[in-house]
């Protein structure tokens, strides 16, 4: 619940410890009930004590089970066991200060059709209790039920207002690494643009000058030639740069992808067991910056370990996170697609695979050409 915790975002944090505090101050009054002394058994005060404080820690884990990185908390049992804690102590008839948090847990399910037949179970049990309980010496089953639901209103309303708010932030984010692979691209067209004509141009003198030089000076003509052909080279050298992605060095790349992960609290762990050969550093650094951006943008990890390994023949990249969102091929108009063109251009493969708990790892294989040494 504690690593849960720490991944959402401040203003997230800030919402559920508003939250936290209003369950506190229903598990207060429930233990200073201890003290009362009215006809109840201690016993029975104790019992309701105790199952106050278990209602306000499971609900607690309920909320976070909703939150991003929190799927491994939820048990299709956790919201059922919230009412029954709440509901309990009517069979002693004693009166739960957290009984305002059952309808809230029955509405916090995922599945809509369950929180549906919960909250109806919930309101029948109350309209066959509350007139054979404490309840109805409290006031009429008309300001039980509006409590219920102005508690139920709040607490489900800052919980969904948590969630939204971690994803807001995780959103900003993503959207303003977007932006700026947005403006690298404008850049790299531009780039294009006016260096691909003026290229252009001097080619075409130079040709020019090759004709009109003709066999007159053939050491002339030789360097003519020689300046034709960096020409050529510079213009696909400039081809290759703007219409594939721009991306950093491997290190650079790794480190950005530490930075942006620390934000959004994933923890990140790195495993460079061997650098790739120097030629394929650009496209793993691709393969890095695109998972870790599928990662952000499609998933609630709380967990992301990048592995780079390589032998005589292979580089192996392999992204693994909690959040179960890696696709194998995705769309080639998106940035991933890309991705994969590029990979089988050299030659190499891209999969997924999927493991018990939500894991998924990326696994892209990129072969060594046989000139490269080991």
């Amino acid at each position: 619940m504690r690593t849960v915790l720490r991944a959402q975002a401040a203003e997230a944090r800030l919402v559920l410890g508003l939250c936290w505090a209003l369950l506190l101050l229903g598990v207060g009054s429930a233990w200073s009930q201890l003290g009362s002394a009215e006809g109840e058994p201690f016993a029975g005060r104790l019992a309701t004590a105790l199952l106050a404080s278990a209602g306000a820690v499971l609900f607690a884990r309920l909320q976070l089970s909703v939150s991003r990185g929190g799927a491994a908390l939820g048990r299709r049992w956790l919201a059922p066991l919230v009412m029954a804690t709440s509901l309990a102590p009517l069979l002693w008839d004693s009166v739960n200060p957290m009984l305002v948090v059952a309808w809230a847990a029955a509405l916090l399910q995922r599945d809509l059709r369950r929180s549906l037949v919960a909250s109806g179970l919930l309101l029948a049990v109350l309209v066959w209790v509350f007139p054979r309980s404490r309840l109805a010496a409290m006031g009429t089953f008309a300001d039980l039920f509006f409590e219920l639901l102005l508690y139920t209103v709040v607490l489900v309303t800052a919980t969904r207002l948590a969630v939204l708010l971690d994803e807001l932030r995780l959103t900003r984010e993503v959207l303003a690494r977007r932006r700026v692979d947005a403006e690298r691209e404008r850049v790299g067209r531009d780039l294009h643009d006016i260096m691909g004509r003026t290229l252009v141009a001097a080619s075409l003198r130079n040709q020019a000058a090759l004709r009109a030089l003709g066999d007159r000076d053939p050491a002339g003509s030789r360097e003519l030639e020689r300046l034709h052909d960096t020409i050529g080279r510079g213009q696909a050298q400039l081809r290759e740069l703007t219409s594939g992605p721009v991306v950093t060095r491997l290190d650079e790349e790794l480190e950005t992808c530490r930075m942006l992960c620390e934000r959004v609290q994933i923890e990140l762990a790195v495993d460079v067991r061997r650098e790739p050969p120097g030629e394929q550093a650009a496209l793993v650094a691709q393969v890095v910056r695109q998972s870790v951006t599928d990662l952000l943008g499609h998933s609630r990890a709380t967990r992301c370990r990048i592995v780079l390994d390589r032998d005589d023949s292979v580089t192996v990249v392999a992204v693994t996170n909690d959040g179960s969102v890696l696709r194998e091929e995705p769309p080639a108009s998106r940035p991933a697609g890309q991705l994969a063109r590029a990979v089988v251009a050299a030659g190499g493969s891209i999969g997924t695979e999927h493991a018990s708990g939500g894991l998924a790892t990326r696994i892209v294989r990129l072969p060594i050409r046989s000139e490269v040494p080991a």
